[in-house]
């Protein structure tokens, strides 16, 4: 019985005590975003127009404005044009520092496009879509060009597209670009946000501009090193850890960062178990500092989601975050 007693005890320390496999396993006690830890960090929630989710935010690096991509569902056509399959309605809101509406452009019955990129050209604001880019005047949000886009899954781009296996594609898709390129008089490599990788910019006569997709990796490096690669302006302070999926962003005084990944176990995701995570993140405003956490348990999105030119403020006071199609104020 003495044996059988230590034993026990043994047991009981090993699953209880400091030497157990519990000791040092993470815990998630931070409260789950838009929430915070510390009440002086006030987070406001910009509203939309009903039924429209955020897909896409860039914020000014001239710390003045946000311009916001939103769109409604994403609904299927019946149409046998390729690029009428997926719609929706897409909305372009251009926002001072403080959340208030300066402009706004509305693009109903849209392709839907995933992922969608901003930047700025010079005065222009530029919104990619896959069947087109269009620039607007950052001001007046004006429309100032629209460029097609040309891809080899959906080509031709024609009103009686019947549907070709992608080989059928390609091989008209590749003559059509090598002859676009002999007739183009500037031809650019042009890297997206977001490392969203790179497409062919051409320009032909009279200033008519076209993109093009390009295929692979071999091609990306051929191309670069023929006609040389201009990318859109990002923050510098940004850094991405790929081995532990963490990431550090610093914009001034302000930085953003995710701390930890903490296990939550799995949950029943039909017809499957997957693993489930919550996300840690420190914010720091200021003199003040915030933590709080993301899930993706019931299908949320385990990461928080940052301008695509990776700036925090539009006024050096305030941080920017979009979380499961919401757009937020931090100050």
């Amino acid at each position: 019985m003495k044996h059988l007693a230590l034993l026990l005890f043994s047991i009981l320390s090993l699953l209880f005590g400091c030497g157990g496999r519990n000791a040092k396993k993470a815990k998630q006690d931070l409260p789950l975003f838009p929430n915070t830890d510390n009440p002086a960090v006030q987070v406001v929630e910009i509203p939309l127009d009903s039924g429209y989710t955020v897909q896409t935010f860039f914020v000014s690096p001239e710390r003045k404005e946000v311009y916001v991509v939103a769109h409604t569902r994403v609904e299927q056509s019946g149409d046998y044009k390729l690029e009428d399959r997926f719609r929706t309605d897409y909305l372009l809101l251009h926002l001072d520092a403080k959340g208030q509406v300066l402009q706004r452009r509305e693009l109903p019955n849209s392709r839907h496009s995933a992922p969608s990129y901003l930047w700025l050209e010079h005065k222009n604001l530029v919104f990619y879509l896959d069947d087109k880019v269009r620039l607007y005047d950052a001001g007046s949000m004006i429309v100032t060009e629209e460029i097609p886009c040309y891809a080899q899954h959906d080509f031709p781009s024609t009103k009686n597209l019947v549907e070709l296996l992608p080989e059928e594609q390609l091989e008209q898709y590749l003559p059509a670009r090598e002859k676009a390129l002999k007739e183009s008089v500037s031809s650019r490599v042009l890297g997206l946000p977001s490392a969203g990788g790179v497409v062919l910019l051409l320009e032909m006569a009279k200033h008519k501009r076209s993109v093009w997709a390009i295929l692979d990796s071999l091609e990306a490096d051929q191309f670069t090193r023929k006609y040389g690669l201009i990318e859109p302006p990002s923050n510098p302070g940004w850094n991405y850890n790929s081995e532990t999926g963490l990431f550090r962003l610093e914009d001034g005084n302000l930085v953003l960062e995710t701390t930890q990944e903490v296990s939550m176990g799995t949950q029943l995701d039909y017809p499957n178990y997957k693993s489930r995570s919550a996300m840690q993140y420190e914010l720091l405003i200021g003199d003040k500092k915030a933590r709080f956490a993301t899930t993706n348990r019931s299908r949320k999105p385990l990461y928080v989601l940052c301008a695509q030119n990776d700036y925090l403020s539009a006024s050096g006071t305030e941080a920017w975050i979009a979380y499961d199609g919401k757009l937020y104020r931090l100050e």
